[in-house]
Formats: C-alpha cells, sequence, structure tokens
C-alpha cells in the first residue's frame, strides 16, 4: 500500500476495454452536466473503486487482517475551485449529484475551524463532510493549524450499489477526501494517508470502515 495515489490520463488505464465505451459515455455526462450547473469546466475527476472482502469481512476496521479487492463499480466527483479566495473566516463548498431527485443538491458555508457533521441525520452529503474534514485535519498536520481551505465545486456519480456490502460509503469518503486534497494542492497523496483518512473520517456519519 506504499506509493502515491496514481493518476491517469486516460479511462483505459482505469476500464477493461469491454467498458471503455459505456464509461466513456458516464465520464462525458458528467463533465458536461458539471460545466452546465457551475458554468466553467472541472478541473479534474476524483475516482474511488468499491470493493469486496475476500478474507475478512467486517473486522477490517478493528485492524485485523483482511484481504480486500478493488471492483468495476466507483465514485467519481468532478471538481473545481474557486480562484477568489473565501470569505473570511468560511469557505463554501457546492456538492450536487447527477442523480439529483434522489440526491438533491446542497451548499455549505464551512467555517475553517471545525467541519460539523450531524450523523443522527440520513443525509448524503455528511460522507462528503467526513471526507472533507478527514482530509483538512491531514492538511493542518502537514501546512500548519492557519492552512485555509479552497472554496469548491463538486458534481459527483456513483455506481456502487448502497447497502451492498460493497463499500459504496467508503469509496464516497475516500473520494471526497482525495478530491478535497488534489484540490488544495496536494499532488501526490500517499495511498496510506488516504486510507487512514477514510477510515477515521466514515466513523463520524456513524460507519464503521476499512477504508
Amino acid at each position: 500500500m506504499s506509493g502515491p495515489v496514481p493518476t491517469v490520463t486516460a479511462l483505459s488505464d482505469i476500464y477493461t476495454t469491454q467498458a471503455l465505451a459505456d464509461q466513456g459515455v458516464r465520464w462525458n455526462n458528467l463533465l458536461e452536466k458539471f460545466q452546465a450547473r457551475y458554468g466553467s469546466p472541472a478541473q479534474f475527476i476524483a475516482r474511488s473503486p468499491g470493493r469486496v472482502n475476500i478474507i475478512g469481512e467486517h473486522i477490517d476496521y478493528s485492524l485485523y487482517s483482511c484481504l480486500p479487492m478493488a471492483i468495476a463499480p466507483d465514485v467519481i466527483i468532478a471538481v473545481s475551485t474557486d480562484v477568489a479566495p473565501s470569505d473570511e473566516g468560511t469557505y463554501k463548498i457546492k456538492i450536487a449529484n447527477v442523480d439529483e431527485q434522489r440526491f438533491p443538491a446542497r451548499e455549505f458555508d464551512i467555517p475553517h475551524s471545525e467541519v460539523e457533521i450531524d450523523a443522527t441525520k440520513h443525509e448524503w452529503t455528511n460522507y462528503l463532510k467526513s471526507g472533507l474534514r478527514g482530509a483538512l485535519e491531514l492538511l493542518r498536520k502537514k501546512h500548519g493549524p492557519d492552512f485555509k481551505p479552497k472554496s469548491m465545486q463538486m458534481l459527483m456519480d456513483g455506481t456502487v450499489p448502497a447497502g451492498g456490502g460493497l463499500s459504496s460509503s467508503a469509496a464516497f469518503v475516500s473520494t471526497s477526501a482525495l478530491a478535497v486534497m488534489v484540490a488544495n494542492g496536494e499532488t501526490d497523496v500517499s495511498k496510506k494517508d488516504l486510507t487512514e483518512v477514510a477510515i477515521v473520517s466514515e466513523r463520524a456519519v456513524g460507519v464503521n470502515s476499512g477504508g
């Protein structure tokens, strides 16, 4: 698990030949909807796959050994950042989903001090907030407590079935954390750091995860 999270420039570096046509349509749809919603193109797309535990289901988050395997269904988030600095004391997160009927768009003004999450409410954006919180904790350890995050615009598409034991929430949290780190200048995100952030962060929404 050493080394940085890989960066790719072609879908053929991610998906099988058989999946390329459908994935090309999906990714283009994400980018087109992002442009239509926010009025400017996305700067990058972050991605995390779902996974299955071949051995060790439900003991991974207790730090026991397991044998996970990535699967084809995934979460992708298109991202852009504001050029203008965030308002004094806060920054803005705009998050939407391609399936807006099930997952309505949200907009948050978040204080630099803390990312608040109400785990008693079953709100889809709580998973984004948990990844955001974990990523910012890591960034502040690296850059100091006065680090100020950028405002971000985000559009998500996910194909990992929710509640199917395929780590859909972990994929969402991991993608969110990765997106926040890259948006704030981290070009070489450590796989180890991202995994640890995801494990700890998902607990903020009341879910135990092995990352």
